[in-house]
């Protein structure tokens, strides 16, 4: 784990870390917890991550070359700063930045003292300058970006109209900050969202995901939006799901969950058979007769830890008639192991089940 006392430098390694979905659980803590101390560390965070959703818009709209963009880019900043270039920036295809020394060999991250908002906002303006067009990087203005990555535990968000919204991992939201009261609209980008609307007499809240809406006629309801699908379970009140393209809709109830797929653009309605679809978030499962084998898939899924069940024996045996609510994987699992007499073990970061 990093240790930091007055130098802020180390923790833009660390947010880079972090975007990149490379940083480590201890030093996400610590990130976690610099983020909370200041409005000001939370918002350099923000300028960050809306530099890194802006070139990967900016790459897959106009097919510029990473590489070539981002040695221009470097060139541009020398003309800003006097002093020795310190790092040249290249990207993943993820569009997240890595660091390389002067003479292009991988190393340490190392920032220069200038490496700070006011450095950030220079390179807003100068991808700008040599991309050519404005338009991602200047509409996030006025936005406020959230994003999770891959591993995070849940995130809660209140917007400004008092609304809570629970981001999963690997989740990207947008809302605009400045007029949000005013049209109460939240776009998910990626990912998954329970959200608990907060009553307004004025303006109808929804959920924009790709090329659906979901407008809320209630109260809660939760959100995915992946490659292939985009889903809507009601929790208390009524959603209606709208594909506007296609001019379909259909009005979603609690146990009701609302499908569209994004390859056939078919929207539709049915029962929602999955009881643990809010697991993710407050950590509360029911089992009715569940083999052990998807069981442990629902659990490494919501608490981001590989499971495996060393006997084929076991793979089968089912897990009765159990409600269970654990904010430790450790505790869940050993009621599960008690439950079906087998043994539980950890090696090299992964949960075994194995046979007494």
């Amino acid at each position: 784990m990093k240790e930091f006392e007055t130098n802020q430098e180390p923790m833009y390694d660390l947010i880079l870390e972090d975007l990149d979905l490379t940083i480590s659980p201890e030093d996400k803590l610590l990130l976690q917890k610099w983020r909370d101390e200041d409005p000001g560390n939370e918002k350099i965070y923000q300028d960050f991550l809306t530099v890194q959703l802006n070139v990967d818009k900016l790459y897959a709209k106009q097919g510029y070359d990473p590489q070539l963009s981002w040695e221009s880019l470097d060139r541009k900043l020398e003309q800003f700063d006097g002093t020795e270039k310190a790092v040249v920036m290249t990207p993943h295809f993820s569009g997240v930045v890595n660091d390389t020394d002067a003479r292009g060999k991988s190393g340490d991250k190392t920032f220069k003292p200038a490496w700070n908002l006011n450095m950030i906002s220079r390179i807003a303006a100068v991808l700008l300058v040599f991309v050519g067009v404005g338009y991602y990087l200047t509409s996030v203005y006025g936005y406020e970006v959230i994003s999770t990555s891959s591993n995070a535990a849940m995130t809660q968000v209140v917007l400004p109209d008092g609304t809570q919204v629970n981001l999963n991992a690997a989740t990207t939201i947008k809302y605009d900050k400045t007029n949000f009261l005013t049209n109460r609209k939240l776009e998910l980008i990626r990912g998954e969202i329970f959200v608990q609307v907060v009553k307004h007499d004025a303006h109808q809240f929804s959920v924009v995901a790709a090329e659906v809406e979901a407008k809320d006629i209630g109260t809660s309801f939760n959100v995915m939006n992946n490659n292939d699908l985009i889903t809507v379970i009601v929790e208390e009140g009524k959603v209606a799901l709208n594909h506007a393209s296609s001019n379909s809709n259909v009005l979603l109830v609690p146990g009701k969950l609302g499908i569209f797929d994004r390859k056939s653009k078919k929207l539709s309605a049915t029962d929602n058979l999955d009881l643990n679809y809010k697991a993710w978030m407050d950590k509360k499962f029911i089992f009715q007769e569940m083999p052990l084998k998807e069981v442990v898939v629902q659990l490494a899924d919501v608490y981001k830890m590989p499971i495996v069940i060393q006997s084929e024996a076991l793979k089968s045996r089912k897990f009765t008639d159990r409600t269970m609510q654990y904010q430790t994987l450790d505790s869940a699992l050993a009621v599960i192991s008690a439950s079906l007499q087998c043994k539980i073990t950890k090696e090299k970061g992964t949960y075994v089940f194995k046979d007494n």
